[in-house]
C-alpha cells in the first residue's frame, strides 16, 4: 500500500470529523493468496488507538481466547467501553 495513497485517504477522512475526533485507517487485502500486508494511517496518539481497538474486537466478537492473558494478569482491571467502565 502506497505511503501517499493512505495520506490522501486521510486527509479525505479527516475533514469529515468534527472537531477532537480522530480515526484510525486500516487497510488490507482480502481473500486466498492475498498478500497479507497491513496497510494503517492514524490521528490519534498510539494510547488512544490501541483502546480503540481493544473496544473495537470487544464489541465485535465478544471476549474471547486471546483475552485470558489479560483477566489473569489484572483480574481487576477496567476496561474502556462507551458507556463507561467495566470489570474483565
Amino acid at each position: 500500500m502506497d505511503k501517499e495513497y493512505l495520506k490522501e485517504a486521510a486527509k479525505a477522512v479527516e475533514a469529515k470529523l468534527p472537531d477532537n475526533h480522530g480515526f484510525i485507517l486500516l487497510v488490507a487485502p482480502f481473500g486466498e493468496g492475498a498478500n497479507n500486508r497491513l496497510g494503517y494511517i492514524s490521528t490519534m496518539r498510539r494510547e488512544d488507538a490501541i483502546n480503540v481497538l481493544k473496544e473495537w474486537l470487544i464489541k465485535a466478537s465478544g471476549p474471547e481466547e486471546w483475552m485470558k492473558h489479560i483477566e489473569e494478569a489484572h483480574p481487576t482491571a477496567a476496561k474502556a467501553t462507551m458507556g463507561g467502565t467495566e470489570k474483565l
